[in-house]
This record gives structure tokens, C-alpha cells and sequence, in this order.
């Protein structure tokens, strides 16, 4: 038997010894539990309520039999946000995978589309909309690649990856493949993971860059834990681990403005010798010049960072920009990411979900695309330290002002747990709440997370599902139902929210920087396609105002150089803004009184 190496396999020897003496230690240093001093008088915060089962998402999420005998039964899926057919009310697509024995006996797991009924319930739309589609699927990324007004699908999986043109009238049809976009036609079939769509080159429409783990060869297959030679972990054995195969490629598909795309990895500069085993991907500008910036993180190995040159091309700043490793100077096994401004100092800060016994890494940027490894500092080192990490976002759970935290963990193998117990397959999840940009405290118990079923989490995504001012999450558990999450109380302080529109810039205004200034402090965000572990969430900009009642100024950078500026903004309501012309109540969003009855004008540059 073989087993499963480490997935951080070098340390510098400078930080060595700074290394060491943490791991030595045994340090188990757990988050600080919740200040509620800094809360008004009276306010408790909020709890999510499990509405999982009335909402009606009853359908398994399928990835390998009750036992991972193969790589492709251990990872899980994603899943995505999205107001496909344009009515206000954030809808749902579950990404699903499939097993040895569902493929044995002729049935076919599929993805859902689940639509919002806007009462707290959700129907299965799948098979109008034309999404049945069955495989080993992974994430999703949403986003009007063809500029039409409807939200469009993309799919990663083993194999084939299809993308779904919304036609508008509830339906997709299926274009992958005229596209260009559906496989590369590799030697063997690839293994895409995450993707996501951004304006890289800012001329009006969507690209998408997608990762790929492994080469997964079916001719040579590894061996399985009941066979001779067998991986294991902790002497189990177990499905052998990414380790043991070659990373692969990820690509870069330009859009050609004609509904179909280029592979342009090569002519962008983005081919590596060494590919990484990649999963999530973020687009972000970084250095607030106006260019999407690419963060690809990969299981056992650097974090790639990719800074856009403006010319079509990008440079590898993954090491000089601290990005690729901790601060210690180890790999790490990475699954998730997230991106905001959790200290509200104008810059785009990282955080990045990892393996078993490894910290979750919290990047803050410092300019110039240099991050500092801030993890201990913030109250977040050995946080969940004997778990798995995979989802994760940065949102505003309370609607304070401070980007808080969210982690979804769970093991990777079955079997562990039968022969170690305090090993367990499920595992919880984690709320930080963020104070004020200093340090984050854990306030799971709080707000409720304690007493959710444990399950064996993977993909996480953010959404407000019902329109009530606060974020509610979606969690997608292996081999079990989804857990929908509905925030309570999270409005009782003030909060916006803003949907954009492209018109020179593309239809979705993925890439816009949004920059609100409020009570003497200016922070920012951008509208993103995807985050967190193959996910996608509500592209709707959420704006937490605590006590404040106006933003006094919201300024909105579109991709297109477009600047459009606006005074004293009302809070507590929906905005759509149209580039270059006005931000007005969102049309879309029935039933809740605008705040303000006129178009607010666009002070435009």
C-alpha cells in the first residue's frame, strides 16, 4: 500500500523554523467568540433557519456510492444563483454528479434548475428548461455571455462541458460544442472543475477561463482501496488522492462577439510547465486599474495569480505577490476562495479554503499586487484545523458594514471515520463574524449553525432568495440533500442593493467596480460571476449601512472606462443601474416599495 503524501511538500528554510514551532506547539487556537458589545442596545444578531426541506430541494446531490473507490467520487459539486427568467427572485441550479452503481443499473443522476416562487418555496424546472443533463458534473458559472438580457449557464465536469444559451422564455438550449467551448479533445477526456466569466479585455463581452484538475487516464487507472497496492490515510486505504496524478491545463476562451469562443491560453501566456490541479477561479481587479486579474487556486501545490498586462496578455505574479503559498512559505492543498474588502481600505482582500490540518488562509492585499498572510493576526489560525475546508464567501450577514465569513467543511474520504471516529465524514459549518476589520469571531453557535445535521459540505453559495434585504446560503452536501439556509434578522440594520446593467460594457456588468461612501468611510465591491468551491452567487451587489440612511455617494466603474456617479442614496432598497444613465428602483423586484419614486440621474464621466 502506498500513501496518500502530504499536500504541503516543501518549506522554505527560512520560515522553517517559524513552522515548526507552530506545529511543535500543537496550537489548536480556537476563534474568539462573538463581542456582543458592539452591537446597538437590545439588537441580537442573526440566526439562519434550516428551510431546506419546506422550500422543497429534496433531491440528492450524487458523487460516487456510500464508499469513494476513485478520485472522481471525492469532490463534490457546486452550485449556482441565478435569476434565469427574469422575474426578481433568485433562482437555483444544483450541479449533480453520478455513481459506479447509478450507472450500472441504467440511472442517470441530473442536474435542477429550481425556480423561486417567491414564497419561500422552489419548483423543479428542469426538464422544461431543457437542463436534464446527466454526468460527472462539477460547478457552474453564470453570466449573459451573449448580451441578450438572460443570465446564461456554463457546466464543468469529467468530460464534455456544456454550455446553455438562456432562450428567454424559460428554456436553454445546449451550444457547448458549436460554441467552442465544450472539450478541448484531449488525449483523454478532461476534468474541468471551476470557471467563470469576466471581460478580461474590456470590449463589451463575456470570456470564460475554466480549470482543470487532473489528467484522469482511463486506460491506467489507480488502484482502488480493496485492491493490492492501495493509497491510504492513516493506514486506511482509501481513494488515491490528486496527489498521484499530473495536473492539467486550465484555458482561457476569448469571446469572439458571435456566440462562439477561442482558445487564446497560449497567446495570453497562461500555459504553464507545471498546470496545477486546479479548482476555483476568480476574476478581480486587484490593483484598482480597471483590469480583471485572475486567482486560480489548485489542490496540492502553488496558487497561481495571473495580473492582466491590457494587452491581451498576463503575467505570473503567483510567488512575488504572496499569493501562491502562506505565509510560511508552504503549498497548500486549496479548494475554495473568496475575494472582498473585509477592512474596508479600498483593496481586494483573498481567503482561501483548505485541507485537512492546514490553516485557511487569509490574504490581505497591500497595493501593488503584494498580499501579507494576515491568518494568524485575525484570529483565524488553526481555525477548523482538523477538518476539510471547501465552500466560502465573504458577505455581510448582519448588514453592519464589515464583510463577514462563511467556511463549509467536510471530510474527503468515507472511510477514515470507521476506523478513527473523532475523524468524521460530516462536518459543521462556520460563521466569523467580522469586527470592524480587526480580528473575526465565531459566532456559529449563535447564529444557529450549531444545531443544523452535520453533513459532509462541499460547494456554498449567496444569495438574497427572498428579497428581505439579507443574505441567505445554500450549501451542497455530498451524497445528501443541499442545506438552504434562510438569514433572520439580518436586515435589522440598513442595507442597498444593486443589480447592473452593461451597455457599453457586457449585459451583466461582471466586472463593475461599485465604490459606496457613507459616514466618512469608502468601500468597494464588484459584481462577480464566481467564488467559493465551483459556485456561483446572487450577482446583485449587497451593501450592509448599518445606522446610516444614505450612501452619500455611490460610484459605479464600469469595464468600459464608464464612470457614473450618484448622491444620497436611499437605503433599505433595490437599485437597477443602467450604465451611463440612471440608477432607479429595480424593476424587477415585485411587491416592495421603491424608496425612491424618480430616476436618480447618472453624474457621468
Amino acid at each position: 500500500m502506498k500513501s496518500a503524501p502530504p499536500k504541503a511538500f516543501w518549506v522554505p528554510l527560512c520560515c522553517l523554523f517559524a513552522a515548526m514551532v507552530v506545529i511543535a506547539a500543537g496550537i489548536r487556537t480556537p476563534v474568539e467568540p462573538a463581542d456582543e458589545t458592539l452591537d446597538r442596545p437590545g439588537l441580537a444578531l442573526p440566526a439562519f433557519t434550516d428551510i431546506t426541506e419546506r422550500a422543497g430541494l429534496n433531491m440528492k446531490i450524487i458523487c460516487g456510492d456510500e464508499v469513494s473507490e476513485d478520485l472522481q467520487e471525492v469532490n463534490g459539486q457546486g452550485a449556482c444563483f441565478l435569476d434565469y427568467n427574469n422575474d426578481g427572485y433568485q433562482d437555483i441550479f444544483l450541479v449533480n454528479g453520478s455513481s459506479r452503481k447509478s450507472e450500472a443499473a441504467g440511472k442517470s443522476p441530473h442536474d435542477y434548475l429550481l425556480r423561486n416562487n417567491g414564497d419561500g418555496t422552489f419548483a423543479d424546472v428542469t426538464a422544461q428548461a431543457h437542463l436534464a443533463n446527466s454526468g460527472w458534473h462539477s460547478g457552474c458559472a453564470v453570466g449573459d455571455y451573449n448580451n441578450d438580457g438572460f443570465p446564461d449557464l456554463y457546466v464543468t465536469g469529467l468530460g464534455p462541458n456544456p454550455l446553455y444559451r438562456n432562450n428567454g422564455d424559460g428554456s436553454f438550449t445546449e451550444v457547448g460544442e458549436s460554441a467552442g467551448v465544450r472539450d478541448p479533445h484531449w488525449g483523454f477526456p478532461k476534468w474541468s472543475m471551476g470557471a467563470a466569466f469576466a471581460d478580461y479585455d474590456n470590449d463589451g463581452y463575456l470570456d470564460l477561463y475554466v480549470t482543470n484538475f487532473v489528467k484522469l487516464d482511463p486506460r491506467h487507472p489507480a488502484p482502488r482501496p480493496s485492491q493490492p497496492q492501495a493509497c491510504v490515510m492513516k493506514g486506511v486505504p482509501i481513494a488515491c488522492p490528486p496527489d498521484d496524478f499530473e495536473g492539467e491545463q486550465a484555458i482561457l476562451y476569448h469571446n469572439n462577439r458571435d456566440g462562439t469562443f477561442t482558445d487564446v491560453t497560449r497567446a495570453a501566456g497562461l500555459v504553464r510547465q507545471d498546470p496545477g490541479r486546479g479548482f476555483g477561479a476568480v476574476f478581480g481587479d486587484f490593483d484598482n486599474r480597471g483590469l480583471q486579474d485572475i486567482y486560480q487556486v489548485n489542490d496540492v501545490g502553488p496558487n497561481f495569480f495571473y495580473v492582466n498586462k491590457g494587452d491581451g496578455t498576463f503575467k505570473d505574479a503567483s510567488f512575488e505577490s504572496g499569493l501562491a503559498v502562506d505565509g510560511y512559505g508552504n503549498p497548500q492543498g486549496t479548494m475554495g476562495v473568496t475575494v472582498g474588502d473585509y477592512n474596508n481600505d479600498g483593496l481586494l482582500d483573498v481567503f482561501i479554503a483548505n485541507w485537512i490540518r492546514q490553516n485557511n488562509t487569509l490574504y490581505e492585499n497591500q497595493g501593488s499586487h503584494s498580499f501579507a498572510d494576515t491568518t494568524l493576526f485575525k484570529g483565524l489560525s488553526h481555525l477548523g484545523y482538523d477538518y476539510c475546508a471547501w465552500g466560502t464567501g465573504f458577505f455581510d450577514f448582519d448588514d453592519d458594514g464589515w464583510l463577514d465569513l462563511w467556511i463549509t467543511f467536510g471530510h474527503t474520504n468515507e472511510q477514515i471515520e470507521r476506523v478513527y471516529p473523532q475523524d468524521t465524514f460530516a462536518e459543521p459549518n462556520y460563521l466569523l463574524r467580522n469586527l470592524q476589520g480587526k480580528r473575526f469571531v465565531d459566532v456559529s453557535e449563535v447564529a444557529g449553525l450549531g444545531k443544523l445535521k452535520k453533513r459532509s459540505g462541499r460547494g456554498a453559495a449567496f444569495a438574497d432568495i427572498d428579497n428581505d434585504g439579507d443574505i441567505d446560503v445554500l450549501v451542497i452536501n455530498k451524497n445528501d440533500v443541499p442545506t438552504l439556509l434562510r438569514n433572520d434578522r439580518g436586515n435589522q440594520k440598513n442595507w442597498l442593493a444593486i443589480r447592473t446593467e452593461g451597455v457599453k460594457s457586457n449585459r451583466s456588468g461582471i466586472g463593475a467596480r461599485v465604490t459606496v461612501t457613507a459616514g466618512g468611510v469608502r468601500r468597494i465591491f464588484e459584481v462577480r460571476s464566481s467564488e467559493s468551491y465551483l459556485s456561483g452567487n446572487d450577482l446583485r451587489v449587497h451593501i450592509g449601512m448599518g445606522d446610516l440612511k444614505l450612501a452619500d455617494l455611490i460610484e459605479i466603474r464600469w469595464p468600459s472606462r464608464q464612470v457614473d456617479r450618484y448622491a444620497n442614496v436611499a437605503v433599505n432598497a433595490f437599485y437597477l443601474a443602467r450604465e451611463g444613465n440612471w440608477l432607479k428602483p429595480d424593476p424587477l423586484v415585485a411587491g416592495r416599495k421603491a424608496s425612491r419614486t424618480r430616476n436618480i440621474q447618472a453624474g457621468a464621466q
